[in-house]
C-alpha cells in the first residue's frame, strides 16, 4: 500500500504491546501496512505467532515476543530483544492493560497496585528502554499510549483503572516536555467504548449496549480497526508537531453533555 510520504512509515520499526487482540492487533497491523517493521509483545506466543505471519505477509518483518508486563521489570529485555531483531525502535504502541473493578470502599491496594504495573509503570519502564536507545542513536521517536475515558472521567467501580489512566496521562506530558529537544515525541489515543474480548461483558448486555449506542454521538460502538490509522497519524511525519496530547477518539462521548 503506497502512503502518503509523510504518513508513510517505511524504513520505521515499531513496538506494539498487548499486540494479540483488540485495539493492540488492529494498531499492530495498521502500522505494518503503512511501511513499519514491527515487534508485536503480549502474553500468549501462539496468538503473536499467528499476527507475525499476517505482518510478513505485508512484506514487512516481524518479532513475535511474548512476555508479561504486569512485571515492569521484562521490559528492558523486550527492548532489547526488539532492537536486536529489528534494529532502533522508533515507535512504540503502548496497548497492554488490565481493569480490575470494584466498589471504592472495597477496593484494595492490591487491585490498584495491578492496574499501574501494566497500565502505568510497565508504560513508563518500556519508554525509558526505547528512548534510552533513541537518545544514544541521536534519533527521534514516537511514544504512542492507549489511555481512556477514565483517563479524564469515572464511572462506579473503576477507582483502580482510572488512577492507573490517569497516571498514564503525567507520562505523555512529562516524557513530551522533556524529551522534545531530542525529537522525541509522546501522545496518548484516549478511545471510548470499543468491541473487544475485554468489553464483550458488556455490549452483549443489551441494557449497557443500549447505553452506549444512546451515549454516544456517532451512535454506535468503536471497533479496533477504528484506531490503526490514527496510530498511523501518530507514528508519523505527518504529526511531527504534536506531542503531549491525549486524543480523545471516542465517538464524540466527552464532547456530549
Amino acid at each position: 500500500m503506497e502512503m502518503p510520504p509523510r504518513f508513510s512509515l517505511a524504513g520505521k520499526h515499531a513496538l506494539v504491546t498487548g499486540a494479540s487482540r483488540g485495539i493492540g492487533r488492529a494498531c499492530a497491523l495498521g502500522l505494518a501496512r503503512a511501511g513499519a517493521d514491527v515487534a508485536l509483545v503480549a502474553r500468549s506466543a501462539e496468538a503473536l505467532e499467528t499476527l507475525a505471519a499476517e505482518v510478513e505477509t505485508l512484506g514487512r518483518k516481524a518479532l513475535a515476543r511474548p512476555a508479561d508486563l504486569a512485571d515492569p521489570a521484562a521490559c528492558e529485555g523486550v527492548a532489547a530483544d526488539a532492537e536486536a531483531a529489528l534494529g532502533t525502535i522508533d515507535t512504540l504502541l503502548y496497548a497492554a492493560g488490565v481493569n480490575l473493578r470494584a466498589p471504592a470502599e472495597e477496593a484494595t491496594l492490591d487491585q490498584v497496585d495491578g492496574c499501574l504495573d501494566l497500565n502505568t509503570k510497565s508504560a513508563f519502564a518500556i519508554s525509558q528502554a526505547i528512548g534510552r536507545r533513541l537518545i544514544a542513536a541521536g534519533r527521534p521517536g514516537s511514544l504512542i499510549y492507549i489511555a481512556s475515558l477514565m483517563s479524564r472521567g469515572a464511572r462506579p467501580t473503576t477507582i483502580p483503572y482510572g488512577i492507573s489512566k490517569m497516571a498514564l496521562a503525567g507520562i505523555v506530558r512529562g516524557l513530551a516536555t522533556e524529551w522534545a529537544p531530542r525529537g522525541i515525541r509522546a501522545n496518548a489515543i484516549a478511545p471510548g467504548y470499543v468491541r473487544t474480548e475485554m468489553t464483550e461483558p458488556l455490549y452483549t448486555r443489551p441494557d449497557f449496549h443500549d447505553w452506549v449506542v444512546g451515549r454516544t454521538p456517532l451512535g454506535r460502538w468503536l471497533e479496533p480497526e477504528d484506531y490503526a490509522p490514527i496510530a498511523v497519524f501518530l507514528a508519523s511525519d505527518a504529526s511531527a508537531v504534536v506531542t503531549g496530547q491525549t486524543l480523545y477518539a471516542d465517538g464524540g462521548w466527552t464532547a456530549a453533555l
